[in-house]
């Protein structure tokens, strides 16, 4: 819409919200001054000739607040043009769960919109072998985080996420599991909302639910378990949430425990002396799908005696149901059959 118009010795004058004038800003490079007026009353004129003033507002009554500001503001009367910022100039944001680790749980939706992203910010658990292939014009940026080695502190993702979307850049965030599952979406997505940017929300497979059942364990088993928890044990549990984790699990409920391995000690004790049985079963999966992946079988009561060898990235499951896979499992299998 401004094409036509010769701005390359004058300046342009951007009106009305932060993020919108921002956006709009981008568009105006070859002027000699961009200046951006926030509120009314900060409105002055340039030092140099004024060849546009762009308002940059949704609202009618805004804009009415706008022209004669400038009006007054004794610029003159260059070309004042309304403005809402152009779909094609806007970027946007895709919160991606790439799942936990296998590139074939990685979902159709998810994939689609890898091949449309101008930039990949890229979490450490997420597939990448492919990723050049998913998203063959993107640039990829490796964000990552692993347990006490924040290559880009959160708060320098969030402003990667806003500045590319600002750019109108198609922004993808490819996270490890789900993005709502200790994933930070919620927040990263509230990020974006403030600055005007539009997001999208991919859900992945969760490691909660997928590693388990990867060794056998179903979180939940007719007869057996009707309910399961998921649980972020990076900081080390509560009294008041051991209290809660031992009850379901003497009541026949299963626990998940992500980001637990340092902290796996304190819940373990903190579970036995709540009355956690010492023989429940539990089973850890470490570097699930990838090439080291391991699994520890062992119960509440054993499962510290090969603890020096448990790295993180892995997943503890807790209940009854872990006894799917072992020499009770044709026991546990027949509580689920007799229950209709």
């Amino acid at each position: 819409m401004f094409v036509d118009l010769d701005i390359e010795n004058c300046s342009v004058l951007l009106c009305g919200e932060a993020t919108r004038t921002e956006r709009v800003a981008l568009k105006f490079a070859q002027a000699t001054e961009v200046l951006r007026f926030n509120r009314v009353e900060d409105m002055r004129a340039p030092g140099t000739p004024v060849g546009l003033v762009v308002l940059c507002v949704s609202d009618e009554r805004e804009a009415q607040k706008w022209r004669a500001a400038v009006l007054s503001s004794g610029i003159g009367a260059p070309s004042i043009v309304d403005t809402e910022v152009p779909a094609e100039s806007q970027g946007e944001v895709f919160l991606i769960g790439a799942g936990p680790g296998d590139p074939g749980l990685m979902t159709r939706h998810a994939l689609e919109v890898l091949s449309q992203a101008d930039v990949v910010l890229l979490d450490h658990l997420a597939p990448h072998q492919d990723l050049p292939r998913w998203a063959p014009h993107a640039e990829i940026i490796d964000v990552g985080k692993i347990p006490g080695k924040h290559r880009v502190p959160q708060r320098e993702i969030d402003q990667l996420m806003v500045r590319y979307a600002l750019q109108g850049k198609k922004v993808a965030r490819l996270k490890g599991g789900d993005p709502y599952v200790f994933g930070r979406g919620a927040e990263e997505l509230y990020v974006c909302e403030k600055e005007g940017i539009p997001v999208k929300v991919f859900s992945g497979v969760t490691s909660s639910i997928s590693l388990p059942a990867m060794a056998g364990v179903p979180l939940t088993l007719r007869g057996v378990s009707h309910m399961f928890t998921v649980v972020s044990a990076h900081q080390k549990l509560t009294d008041s949430e051991l209290d809660q984790l031992s009850g379901l699990l003497k009541d026949g409920g299963t626990v998940s425990i992500l980001m637990g391995v340092k902290t796996l000690p304190h819940t373990i004790a903190g579970l036995l002396e709540r009355g956690v049985r010492p023989d429940m079963p539990m089973v850890t999966v470490q570097d699930g799908f990838r090439a080291h992946q391991r699994e520890y079988f062992s119960t509440v009561g054993t499962c510290l005696e090969n603890y020096d060898q448990l790295k993180p990235p892995a997943v503890t499951t807790i209940g009854n149901v872990c006894a799917a896979v072992g020499e009770n499992r044709e026991e546990l299998m027949g509580k689920a059959f007799e229950t209709h």
